[in-house]
């Protein structure tokens, strides 16, 4: 029997919302999204909605392969949540100006996750040259939020890093 199970049918039960919710015109952005000043339900909500349904295919499609082919645990899938959720856009809004309008998407959780397997993957130094360049792009994209990308990916990199094994050498 697998042992990630109930992760599985955790990222089939959000992956099969998020492309349902996508069908579904929402007619104010500000109420689910998350951008400076927003509320609390903004906040909580975001991922889960999607500007059409080729956004939330692609996202969705992303958050069922990492937990699919990655080692990601339940208590990953939360932490993923929340620091995508609490992501300073006050803050990051008074340095760049660009988190006035509203942000959806799932994207944020798949960031975290992207960072989180970081030292996982075989060859990393290729997968970080990827990782390098789809946030890159996200920058060149109109209607693209390559900084929740960005603080997404960093902070679960770090993550990754501080919860990487020590490897202690022996001087024999």
């Amino acid at each position: 029997m697998d042992t990630r199970k109930m992760e599985k049918i955790t990222a089939l039960v959000i992956s099969t919302i998020v492309v349902g919710l996508s069908f579904f015109k929402v007619w104010d952005w500000q109420t689910v999204g998350i951008y400076a000043g927003s509320d609390i339900a903004g906040r909580v909500l975001y991922p889960f909605f999607h500007a059409n349904i080729l956004h939330a295919s692609l996202n969705s499609w992303c958050l069922l392969s990492m937990v699919f082919i990655y080692d990601i645990g339940i208590w990953r899938l939360v932490l993923a949540y929340i620091i995508a959720v609490t992501i300073p856009v006050d803050t990051i809004e008074c340095f760049i100006g660009e988190m006035t309008s509203p942000t959806v998407g799932l994207s944020g959780i798949v960031f975290v996750l992207f960072g989180s397997i970081s030292f996982e993957v075989l060859r990393k130094q290729y997968y970080q040259l990827w990782m390098i360049f789809y946030l890159t792009a996200g920058f060149l994209f109109p209607h693209t939020n390559a900084i929740l990308h960005l603080w997404c990916y960093m902070l679960g990199f770090l993550v990754a890093l501080l919860n990487k094994p020590i490897i202690k050498k022996s001087h024999d």
